[in-house]
């Protein structure tokens, strides 16, 4: 990526004088968000119905971390994770950030040339990954060679014939957004059940659980997040595809873009602003991605000190 576009790219990230540097994320990277959780909330459960506190997930994840490096997983890798099932996805994604690594995902089936451009040393399906019981033989200590910072890619997500790559502060600052906007508290059960295939996914299923303190539950939720037509009646519905924004308060907005969530509503979500313009949105905020691994179309939509993006790209 040469200078112009990479700052092109930082200018579209800054929010009025607010640079990303400058609003702080508690923590150092996304595995550090569990660490913290388990400070003070070790014993509270994530996963309700499954009877998995935030403890028992990170012991979990470590067994998991020592899967992976049994199976030659160095850092700083990429490992393509395809749509695995609840809740050894959660445990599977965990790891591999805990081990120092990035995670591709795919919303659209991927070809072995379009894999190649990105070089994953690893590829995780329902076929290959381990059960919870597998992950019993494993240590359930697990110390990294390597813990990545804010700035270090966390996610390649493709779509639409190209990869978004997302950082660990991307990931955390949607997902400090969303919560801020949901005004979530501690001690909420929300029930939750989307495919592991989506950057809606990471953001709404996989942290802010955890960012918000809250436990995932099928049985009497607090509150209800599903995809459109999902469920019959739900708290807040997903929209993952869209051409305009609705004034309704009870629609999620996607935009993998931006992270993930880029409006409830037709409100943005803290550090994020969006203004429509001749078929354009013009995105600044702290969530807009790090770039896409495609350079001409970095070139094509960073401009203005914005991210331009045209609504039937959506």
């Amino acid at each position: 990526m040469s200078e112009l576009i990479s700052d092109r790219i930082y200018n579209a990230q800054c929010l009025g004088n607010i640079e990303p540097v400058e609003y702080i994320v508690p923590y150092p990277n996304i595995f550090s968000l569990l660490e913290g959780e388990n400070i003070k909330f070790g014993n509270n459960y994530l996963f309700l119905d499954q009877k998995i506190t935030n403890n028992d997930f990170l012991i979990l994840i470590n067994k998991a971390s020592n899967w992976l490096r049994e199976n030659q997983l160095d850092t700083k890798s990429r490992v393509l994770v395809e749509n695995i099932d609840f809740p050894i996805a959660e445990i599977i994604i965990f790891a591999i950030w805990a081990s120092g690594s990035s995670v591709i995902l795919c919303q659209d089936s991927i070809n072995k040339n379009e894999l190649a451009k990105v070089n994953p040393d690893m590829i995780i399906n329902n076929a290959n990954c381990p059960s919870l019981d597998s992950l019993n033989k494993y240590p359930s200590e697990f110390i990294p060679y390597f813990r990545p910072s804010l700035h270090h890619e966390a996610l390649l997500f493709y779509k639409r014939n190209t990869f978004i790559q997302l950082s660990h502060y991307n990931l955390l600052v949607n997902t400090s957004g969303t919560c801020k906007h949901l005004d979530l508290k501690r001690g909420t059960r929300i029930k939750i059940n989307i495919p592991s295939k989506s950057t809606a996914w990471i953001i709404l299923q996989l942290l802010l659980p955890l960012y918000a303190g809250m436990a995932i539950t099928n049985k009497d939720p607090d509150i209800t997040i599903g995809l459109e037509d999902q469920y019959h009646t739900a708290d807040y519905i997903i929209k993952m595809n869209w051409d305009k924004i609705s004034n309704k308060k009870k629609i999620i907005y996607i935009l993998e873009e931006n992270t993930a969530v880029i409006c409830i509503g037709d409100k943005p979500i803290h550090m994020t602003s969006i203004e429509f313009s001749k078929g354009n949105i013009y995105v600044k905020g702290h969530s807009i991605m790090m770039g896409y691994i495609d350079k001409k179309s970095n070139d094509s939509i960073f401009n203005k000190k914005s991210m331009i993006i045209k609504n039937n790209l959506v």
